[in-house]
């Protein structure tokens, strides 16, 4: 197993259960040892009361608003409800962007009130640093990058792990912010029973049933619902309360694991929890485990960008992150190509899946299994509406070794046929450059070879595909020219010169 599967798994597969052991498990710790140090230790009495009531609601709504946030995105993302996971959206950004306020205006207060700083401890400060790095990476996200529908492959993974059946694979390819704000929860959620913030499993719910007051004699102390020679649970104290919210949230996770559906598409492939032997590179790749693939799969990795039903209208589809509109998958308009008649082959999709497409927003998905890959070209597939026979793949012949000859050969091959588009120099100002537009007319800019990265892959194999099998724009229309008629050697001489004085040297690659 390579050192980044062992990397993603620990990170995505190991850490959420410590954190939330530590969650869970060390409220009842304290609350046997130290009961009464489960407080917020109240300030109300100090300077600035009107400021902390006005924060301490902005807050508290906040964390509401984005907690059922979440939880709507969760049971959104499971089952592939758009309308759900928009709600969640909207839920969790206003209800961020409240608890950011009100976070801030506390942690002033903190820091310019004299009693305040002196009765502050470490945890007052950082809990406020935690929510508020945890809650603006989201908001940047969700407003800057506009990288929308996350949940979609975050919901399936949360599921999997309470199900105890972890699939880290799913969380590879989402954002690298979604990455942080994630890991920044989990690590807040350990961090969250060791602070004065564990007051939440102690809200006051249980003053709506009890007595106005309790009084306990020292002989009988223990009488009064208790059970187990150290615990109540007649919801008088705010160990029963505690116990039973505990008992709730952890309930409805389960059922949101165990007993919502996949999301259904109508003739796709299905499969979905099922236990499987997978060729995953997990560390255990030899057990049977549940494993998302097919359809379900799609959702949780690909519906955030080409949307439900695979026509490029995802609710991240627009972000000013990516270089170029997702794809209509429907359509098949695929340009990274292996084949004869400019139509890509299943090991073309296989090969986009895995690799991305370098610099245009698509990641890469080979931390998934092969099982798992050949599930989604299925359903890309069965997407693609009259899905043209491809033609013979182009063969690769082995490369000759470099010679100056074929540099030169190679210049001259480029100054004749590339240069109109990607110019003189391959800056992409070639002067044809402005008229190229894709098969939905959007405008389509050339390539600068010496900067920008090349989208399908810069191994010689990818190409030597690229020269000869060019760049398709619809049916037998051509973004880029197909020049499988030079034939091998002269092919061969064009990249020589390419990678030799036109491509950065970081652009040579093995895919």
């Amino acid at each position: 197993m390579s050192n980044f599967l062992f990397s993603s798994y620990v990170i995505w597969g190991v850490f959420p259960y410590v954190a939330l052991t530590l969650f869970f498990v060390v409220p009842f710790i304290r609350m046997v040892y130290r009961p009464f140090g489960m407080s917020t230790r109240a300030s109300g009495i100090f300077v600035g009361r009107d400021i902390l009531g006005l924060a301490v609601h902005l807050l508290h709504w906040g964390i509401f608003l984005v907690f059922f946030g979440h939880l709507a995105g969760l049971i959104g993302g499971m089952l592939g409800w758009g309308s759900w996971v928009g709600a969640f959206f909207w839920m969790a950004t206003l209800g961020g962007l409240v608890a950011i306020v009100g976070s801030v205006m506390a942690l002033i207060r903190r820091t310019l009130v004299p009693e305040m700083r002196a009765m502050s401890q470490p945890d007052d400060y950082i809990v406020h640093f935690f929510l508020i790095a945890i809650l603006g990476v989201a908001i940047y996200q969700a407003l800057g990058d506009r990288i929308w529908g996350v949940s979609y492959t975050a919901a399936p993974w949360f599921a999997s792990l309470w199900r105890l059946s972890p699939q880290p694979e799913l969380m590879a390819s989402a954002p690298l912010l979604s990455k942080i704000h994630i890991l920044l929860a989990f690590a807040f959620a350990a961090y969250f029973p060791f602070t004065k913030l564990i007051h939440a499993w102690t809200l006051p719910v249980n003053y709506l049933v009890r007595p106005y007051q309790v009084l306990r004699t020292t002989a009988k102390k223990f009488q009064n619902g208790w059970v187990l020679g150290c615990w109540e649970f007649k919801g008088v104290t705010d160990k029963s309360y505690m116990t039973y919210l505990t008992a709730g949230v952890v309930g409805v996770l389960v059922l949101i694991a165990f007993v919502l559906p996949s999301p259904k598409g109508d003739g796709l492939v299905q499969t979905a929890h099922a236990a499987i032997t997978t060729e995953s590179k997990g560390p255990d790749s030899s057990q049977a485990q549940e494993v998302l693939e097919g359809y379900p799969l799609y959702v949780s990795q690909c519906a955030r960008c080409h949307g439900l039903e695979g026509q490029g209208d995802g609710p991240g589809s627009k972000s000013p992150t990516f270089t170029a509109l997702p794809r209509d998958l429907t359509e098949g308009h695929f340009q990274f190509i292996s084949t004869s008649n400019g139509v890509a082959s299943s090991e073309d999709l296989r090969h986009a899946i895995i690799h991305g497409l370098t610099g245009s927003g698509m990641p890469g998905f080979a931390a998934l299994s092969d099982r798992q890959i050949e599930s989604l070209v299925q359903t890309v597939e069965h997407f693609w509406k009259d899905r043209p026979t491809p033609g013979e793949p182009i063969a690769v012949p082995a490369r000759p070794a470099p010679t100056v000859a074929m540099i030169k050969e190679g210049k001259e091959l480029y100054s004749g046929m590339c240069s109109v588009c990607h110019g003189p120099t391959g800056a992409g100002d070639g002067v044809l450059t402005a008229l190229r537009t894709d098969a939905a007319g959007r405008p389509v800019p050339t390539r600068n070879l010496r900067t920008e990265p090349l989208k399908g892959g810069s191994s010689e194999t990818q190409l030597y595909y690229r020269i000869a099998a060019g760049l398709p724009r619809n049916k037998d229309e051509w973004l880029m020219p197909a020049y499988a008629n030079l034939g091998p050697d002269k092919i061969w001489s064009l990249i020589t010169y390419l990678e030799s004085e036109v491509f950065p040297q970081r652009q040579v690659a093995r895919r």
